[in-house]
């Protein structure tokens, strides 16, 4: 828009006859050629007033990061649907076929050999069948444990969430300072210029010196500067929010005016402690990684047991080599019975990795109880944030109208000529600086707000 602004400029400056003279009908139709894609893309420009919650809402829809915990969270789970296999029997079937070659008697000392004719097609069809009886609930605990690494995948997503939420509110509170300064800034260069046109008014009459002249034009180019690098920050924090929200990346993002007129609710840091030991996804987690720990012992433990199993099978067999001659004939056949089985290696391999699992269990209890201490810790620090930050936006409110006050006082002296001009910027810089952080501060109170909604996990 500032390139399109400056070629309009440029072109009503020159639309006199002298045009002709300075600038050709060749370097205005290269100019116009030049500043076409700009001026496309001025126009093309999207600027829309989006909530946080429909920020909120287009993050959690098209974050690419959510997106990465979104498919770990369907990995578990159908992890989880790999282990309960587990329950199902073991069946296998298998056909074989092939050439049989004759038979060779040999006598002892391989005096003599004698060929005996064999049927020379030989197949077999197989089919067998085990299930697993009893193996100290090794099955169930397993599948146990897949269900609790899904709900830490679950858990591991909604942190996720957490997170990203207050990075888009704050590039969101971000965007709005950035617009507030803008409009700041440009209301004081419209002052600025105002005073330099009655300065110079002043100067003509001999009533001030240039050195005034001079400090008002750079307090003025001064503020221009600050706006530029204003523009710049708004195009980079945007940026961010449209590729976190999956907008189009020539979307221009305004925050919505009205989100200062929110007053957050404040409980005791009693109640927001307790809030987060019961929602906190991490807290959450390292009590399901306890419990995951539990079970890798009782399978462990269940490594000293005997299993049982019970298998099935039918096998049909042509020919038939039990007999002498070969009968080129099927044989059918099948078993059903129960396998005992017992590892003798577990009397000394299971106490020793049962005591392991029992050194897990109990780091998995100890990194628990840190997760609670360090949530109790950043509870308080965002807590403690937030009151501070609604004590300094009433003071700055205070400081926002006197230095207001200060500004019309000393404008008034500086036009009847009992005020120096550096008095004059003096205040005028005051005034600037007061307006600038009380805003800042109001959108701070809100963004504490989000921090500490964002640690007790209910953002």
């Amino acid at each position: 828009m500032e390139i399109n602004s400056v070629f309009f400029n440029l072109l009503v400056k020159y639309q006199t006859v002298s045009i002709f003279t300075f600038m050709p009908y060749k370097i205005i139709l290269f100019l116009f050629c030049f500043y076409l894609p700009y001026l496309s893309i001025a126009q093309d420009t999207i600027k829309q007033v989006y909530s946080l919650e429909q920020i909120f809402d287009l993050t959690l829809k098209n974050n690419q990061s959510l997106k990465i915990s979104s498919n770990a969270l369907g990995i578990a789970k159908q992890q989880v649907e790999v282990t309960k296999l587990q329950r199902l029997p073991n069946a296998s079937a298998s056909l074989t076929g092939g050439y049989l070659g004759d038979a060779l008697l040999i006598e002892k000392d391989f005096s003599k050999a004698t060929k005996v004719p064999m049927p020379h097609f030989a197949n077999t069809f197989a089919l067998q069948a085990s299930q697993l009886i009893f193996k100290g609930n090794t099955v169930n605990n397993a599948i146990a444990n897949a269900s609790l690494q899904e709900q830490i995948a679950a858990l591991d997503l909604e942190e996720s969430k957490l997170g990203i939420k207050l990075l888009v509110a704050g590039n969101y509170f971000d965007l709005y300072k950035l617009y507030n300064q803008r409009e700041v800034y440009e209301q004081n260069i419209a002052l600025a210029e105002l005073r330099l046109r009655q300065i110079e008014k002043f100067y003509e009459k001999g009533m001030v010196t240039r050195n005034d002249v001079i400090r008002s034009e750079l307090q003025i180019s001064d503020l221009k500067l600050a706006v530029i690098s204003i523009n710049n920050n708004i195009n980079v924090i945007n940026k961010q929010l449209t590729i976190a929200t999956g907008l189009p990346e020539n979307t221009f993002i305004l925050p919505d005016t009205t989100v200062l007129t929110q007053r957050p609710t404040v409980s005791s840091l009693a109640q927001y402690q307790e809030i987060a030991r019961k929602n906190y996804p991490a807290i959450q987690s390292a009590d399901l990684q306890v419990e995951i720990a539990d079970k890798n012992l009782a399978i462990t433990k269940a490594d000293r047991l005997p299993t049982l199993s019970a298998y099935a099978g039918n096998n049909l067999q042509r020919p038939i080599t039990s007999s002498s001659p070969a009968v080129d004939k099927y044989s059918n056949g099948w078993q059903v019975g129960l396998t005992l089985s017992y590892n003798i290696a577990s009397l000394y391999d299971a106490p020793r990795n049962i005591k392991l699992d029992k050194l897990r269990k109990n780091q998995a209890k100890e990194q628990a109880i840190l997760a609670r201490q360090d949530k109790e810790i950043k509870v308080n620090a965002t807590y403690t944030a937030h009151q501070e930050a609604l004590v300094r936006v009433h003071t700055l409110a205070q400081n926002m109208r006197l230095a207001n006050e200060n500004y019309r006082i000393i404008e008034k002296k500086y036009l009847n000529q009992l005020a120096l001009l550096i008095d004059m910027l003096d205040a005028s810089n005051a005034k600037l600086d007061a307006e600038l952080q009380h805003t800042n501060a109001a959108i701070n109170v809100l963004y504490t707000h989000y921090q500490l909604l964002t640690e007790l996990g209910t953002i």
